[in-house]
């Protein structure tokens, strides 16, 4: 059987900006094949970074979070339904079971957030350590 290094990962990162905005960035993230598992054949993976709580959040049909700051510094991933992001400079993602999105506009306007569709969403949330200014 042959391996193959993997890419870079990479997934949408909103962010403060210095105006006091938000905007998206790309983080990437990368892994390299590993004895992870073994016996279990290798796999590509990255390196594993400090979280200090994990849990989730039940979002109802249609809700709605008007402008706000993350609350948290944390990464987002959708278990179920789809959500749409929008960060102030008027950039948007569309978020759907699989996906991930690191969320680290936790100060000035923050972003937009829906449900979209009919179906509630199901994220499972990590939050990460505040990075010192």
């Amino acid at each position: 059987m042959e391996w193959h290094e993997s890419a870079d990962l990479t997934f949408p990162r909103l962010i403060a900006d210095s105006s006091g905005g938000s905007r998206f960035d790309v983080v990437s993230i990368p892994v390299t094949l590993q004895n992870f598992a073994p016996p279990a054949a290798p796999f590509s993976v990255s390196p594993l970074e400090p979280a200090t709580q994990c849990g989730f959040l039940h979002l109802p049909v249609h809700w709605v979070g008007d402008m706000h700051p993350s609350p948290i510094r944390m990464w987002i991933f959708v278990h179920q339904g789809e959500m749409h992001f929008e960060a102030s400079n008027g950039d948007w993602r569309r978020i759907s079971p699989g996906s991930a999105v690191l969320l680290e506009d936790t100060e000035g306007m923050g972003h937009f957030s829906k449900v979209l569709g009919e179906q509630a969403a199901v994220l499972a949330v990590a939050r990460l350590p505040q990075i010192a200014p």
